[in-house]
């Protein structure tokens, strides 16, 4: 059997279990590798569901010697078998990662043999990664009834590791898994915990002993194959959470199979509403503050399927509401619906000066048309509700200057972030602050306008970036970056006025400032850091005729600059060339630093077009494993392209051909 036919086999082997998330773990590059893990976690692509695929998630071998009911590949199914060698895995990972398709593996394994036996060979698998040099995210799948020894040598190695309990109750393990008991399962998750607990010690007293398993532990559920309601999930994961300490319990749906065991239910599709339901009650129960009694209760023991917990808990407490989003403790801010735990952070953040309005919280991205029944704000709609709708929050072009119908004097630039810093440092030294400014190529001069040509020089612009230390700090000025990085229409005037607001306000110690220009900055930051996230995950390199690796982009906003030393970091072992074709300028790192490319995309050094035949086998490969991965009975084609979209697909090898 070639690796392609196995490649098939064992990723759709591995489909159904979504413990498959890259976060949680600082894995730095040392040494020139190849690869680090970010503490965030990046998605690559989306199956058509919407399910983010960050690793490579396969089995070692569907080879399984149990006959758990809810398993496509237990014993008594007929089916084709494969296994890996450990060679083939890491050969795999490693193609897979350089070219960015990845965040790192996920490896599980059909228990072979023995349990012990397996999970040696899964160890031995990832010590042979690491020893190759890949520095990137592991998460290994610990066999239920593996001897400690074997689970605390591959925490030495994986950054996250899972058990997975599968099914709700002991009962129901037992009538569909036969050979499989709690203790069978919990034993593994106690080792992880007490060793993850005693490292940590450890590294306390001696600050380069080894580390365990750093992104911590998780589990799954099965979501439908037994009759156990929501409460007696949540309570099982709340309970998971507070003794073993996980990160994540993760829940599926469970989905009915050709062959499926006559032991299972008879379900005609996946309960995908009520998975979403324990997922955002998991959510509020883990992030958001709420206990589980506030979430679900044995009285009323499963999920409204219509509203989500959020709403439903406020429905329930009316006496809580409606909350000031001005003088409320940010608990309380957090348990309105339509306020996520950014908004709830943000809102906290410039209520310190000013007064929080309705206008700004739309600004903020704030799902009003959700909140405005629970909150009270200063310029509030007379009427909250009644199918009133909130009005539009669309992107619009940035009103430059309201107070003026036309600028009297406009500052040219030369449009770089060094030409309007050099811009502010003279509007401090000129008689007259101009009333825009603007870039001498993408504005038109006005008719009664003053015109005043700016040179840029680096030593002005250099003295006004660390003078803003002072008074933005660290976190300001990068949004300041991002901000003018968006190129929106009167983006350098919005970021004068708002340089002219802070400075002013610390110099009169004053907490009163515009909010509204505060908010927009912040606002335009997010969207230009958004899109630097999707970059890191969706860009795709290609190795070229001459071992170069080249990825061809075309990102919504100038956003290389902020991806440069996440990529020095992650591939510093291999030559490769990242090139904006909207922009006509790329990054070029040699192995030791980067510089910028400023040609046309018709003379790069390198072309795609020259792609070795490794390279067409390794996007084969690709090719086939999204489509092995992807579960027909979940489809979700809006989703899929909320998450993916259309945009980025002409340079994803799984969405060509």
């Amino acid at each position: 059997m070639n690796l392609e036919e196995k490649l098939t086999i064992l990723a759709d082997a591995a489909k159904y279990d979504v413990s498959c998330a890259s976060s949680g773990s600082r894995r730095r590059n040392t040494g020139g590798r190849l690869g680090n893990a970010a503490p965030s976690g990046i998605c690559h692509t989306y199956t058509e569901d919407g399910r983010c695929v960050s690793l490579l998630k396969i089995l070692f071998t569907n080879v399984c010697i149990y006959d758990c009911a809810y398993c496509v590949n237990r014993s008594g199914n007929d089916l084709p078998r494969a296994a890996f060698t450990p060679n083939e895995v890491v050969d795999l990972t490693i193609d897979f990662y350089r070219r960015n398709y990845i965040e790192g593996l996920f490896l599980s394994s059909g228990v072979a043999r023995s349990p012990d036996d397996t999970m040696e060979r899964l160890v031995r698998t990832v010590q042979n990664l690491r020893g190759r040099g890949f520095n990137g995210y592991i998460h290994l799948k610990c066999v239920p009834f593996a001897s400690r020894r074997l689970i605390r040598q591959a925490g030495r190695h994986a950054d996250r590791l899972s058990v997975n309990i599968e099914l709700p109750s002991e009962e129901s393990l037992q009538r569909l898994t036969v050979d499989k008991t709690y203790a069978g399962v919990l034993d593994p998750m106690n080792t992880i915990h007490e060793t993850i607990a005693a490292t940590r010690e450890e590294r306390r007293r001696r600050r380069h002993a080894p580390v365990f398993a750093p992104a911590g532990q998780s589990t799954q559920l099965i979501v439908g194959a037994s009759p156990e309601t929501d409460y007696e999930i949540l309570h099982l994961s709340d309970r998971l959470y507070r003794r073993q300490s996980l990160k994540r319990v993760y829940y599926s749906a469970y989905v009915p199979l050709e062959r499926s065991a006559a032991r299972m239910p008879a379900v005609e599709k996946p309960p995908l509403r009520r998975e979403n339901r324990l997922y955002q009650a998991d959510w509020l129960m883990r992030l958001y503050g709420f206990e589980l009694r506030e979430v679900i209760g044995r009285d009323n023991p499963h999920l409204d399927l219509s509203i989500d917990p959020k709403l439903a808990f406020a429905l329930r407490n009316p006496i809580l509401f409606p909350v000031d989003v001005n003088t409320a403790e940010r608990e309380m801010i957090l348990r309105v619906p339509g306020i996520g735990i950014k908004s709830a952070q943000r809102i906290v953040g410039l209520r310190r000066r000013g007064r929080i309005r309705f206008e700004h919280l739309k600004q903020m991205g704030v799902a009003l048309k959700r909140a405005l029944p629970f909150i009270t704000c200063d310029g509030l709609p007379a009427r909250h509700w009644g199918g009133v709708a909130a009005p539009d929050s669309g992107e619009a072009a940035i009103d430059v200057d309201k107070t003026a119908a036309a600028p009297a004097t406009v500052f040219a630039t030369d449009g770089s972030f060094d030409g309007l810093l050099t811009a502010i440092f003279e509007s401090y030294g000129a008689d007259r602050p101009p009333s825009a400014i603007e870039p001498a190529a993408r504005s038109q001069p006005g008719l009664f306008e003053t015109r005043v040509k700016i040179t840029t020089d680096p030593h002005k612009a250099d003295r006004v970036w660390r003078g803003l230390k002072k008074h933005l700090r660290v976190k300001g000025r990068r949004r300041v970056l991002d901000a003018f990085l968006s190129g929106r229409p009167g983006v350098e005037t919005l970021i004068a006025r708002y340089l002219r607001d802070a400075i002013q306000a610390a110099k009169s110690g004053s907490q009163s400032t515009d909010l509204t220009t505060q908010i927009e900055i912040a606002r335009l930051s997010q969207k230009v850091r958004r899109e630097a996230h999707r970059l890191k995950g969706f860009i795709r390199f290609q190795q070229t005729g001459d071992g170069q690796y080249l990825a061809m982009v075309a990102p919504r906003y100038d956003v290389l600059p902020l991806v440069r030393r996440h990529f020095e970091a992650r591939y510093a072992d291999q030559e490769w060339i990242i090139y904006d074709t909207r922009r006509d300028y790329g990054l070029h790192f040699d192995g030791r630093r980067t510089r910028r490319l400023q040609i046309a995309a018709a003379d790069l050094p390198t072309r795609p077009d020259q792609a070795t035949k490794d390279e067409a086998q390794c996007q084969m490969l690709w090719q086939r494993y999204f489509a092995a991965i992807n579960i027909p009975q979940r489809n979700n084609p809006k989703l899929h392209l909320s998450q993916l979209p259309r945009r980025f697909w002409r340079y994803l090898p799984e969405k060509q051909g």
